[in-house]
Formats: structure tokens, sequence, C-alpha cells
């Protein structure tokens, strides 16, 4: 029953934080910031590329046997790019990464505060954990616990949130913010 609730709570969390940032400046800002983003190499619409399933494996301890890509989002305009990566392990858990990129920088102090607290009052429904703040993860960080799912704000154009349920509860934050420094920059 855990394992189906989490799913549900860590899918619906996953589509929020998606839809989450709108931005507002359109045209103009999001064609110099597709530029950008071309030119750096840092590609949302593929999360597998980012962290590296060795490394997956590695610091779960396990296998990663496959890896799947879906919900891509190539940019648009104003749209962000996004994708989410799911790491299958030979012990037969998973875990999943997944990466988006504004090119109108919207990951503003504004919008990081209002995902932050719907993720409160999100995870209030099912848990009494509380959510941890993380320094030195990018412009700002937070971890999950119970879902063991960490939160990064790179900076004012990428996000990415890794889910690691597998992990065991006592050294899920740890191996996620390693895990986190592994992501490709």
């Amino acid at each position: 029953m855990r394992k189906g609730v989490n799913g549900a709570i860590v899918a619906g969390l996953g589509v929020l934080l998606l839809a989450g940032c709108d931005g507002g400046a359109k045209d103009e800002a999001a064609e110099k910031g597709e530029a950008k983003i071309a030119a750096s190499g840092w590609d949302a619409s593929d999360a597998c590329a980012l962290l590296d399933k060795a490394a997956v494996g590695a610091a779960l301890g396990d296998t990663v046997t496959e890896t799947s890509l879906a919900f891509v989002n190539k940019a648009e305009g104003a749209n962000a790019a996004t994708s989410e990566c799911t790491y299958r392990l030979a012990g037969g858990s998973s875990a999943t990464l997944m990466a988006r990129r504004s090119p109108i920088a919207d990951n503003s102090d504004a919008a990081i505060r209002q995902t932050r607290e719907t993720t409160e009052k999100t995870m209030a429904a099912f848990s009494d954990k509380k959510i941890v703040d993380v320094a030195g993860l990018g412009k700002a960080a937070f971890f999950v616990p119970g879902i063991n799912q960490m939160n990064v704000f790179l900076d004012d154009s990428r996000f990415v949130i890794l889910t690691i349920g597998s992990a065991p509860d006592a050294t899920a934050k740890d191996v996620a913010v390693e895990l986190v420094g592994k992501i490709r920059t």
C-alpha cells in the first residue's frame, strides 16, 4: 500500500511542479533563452543523459538494468523543456530523475517558495514528516522524507527532482545529495 500511495504522491508532485512555473515575459526573452540553452548543452528533454545509470546503481547499492525516458517536452517559445528518466534496478525497485529547463528563467524566489509550499501541503495530507531545506545545492533545494525526493532549483532556469524511494530512510537525503552532485551541469 505504501508503494502505491508514494507513487501517487510522486506523480502528483511531478505534474504540479512541471506545470507550476509559467513565467510572464514571453517572446523576446524566450528567443534569447532558447539560444542560451542550446549553447549550454544541458538538455532537460533527455533526463537520462544528465545522470549516469552507473552512478545511480552505485549510490543505491544495486545495478541499473535499464533506463526509460518519458514525459518528453521540447522547449518551444516560452514553454519549458522537460523529461523524466526512470532507472530500473536489478532488485526490482526504481529511481527517477525529472528535469526541467525554462527558456524564460522563471525559477524566481516566488516560484521556488510556491513549489515548496505546495509540496508541503500535499505531503501533509499523507505524512507528518517535514520537508528539509538543503543548503549548497544550486539556487535552492529541499528534501521530502518518506518518498525520498530531492527537489533542486539549480539556477534561474534549471530544476530537477530526484526520487530514490528504495534508499533507506536513514541515508536517503545523503544519497540524494551525492547523486545530485553527479548530475551533468
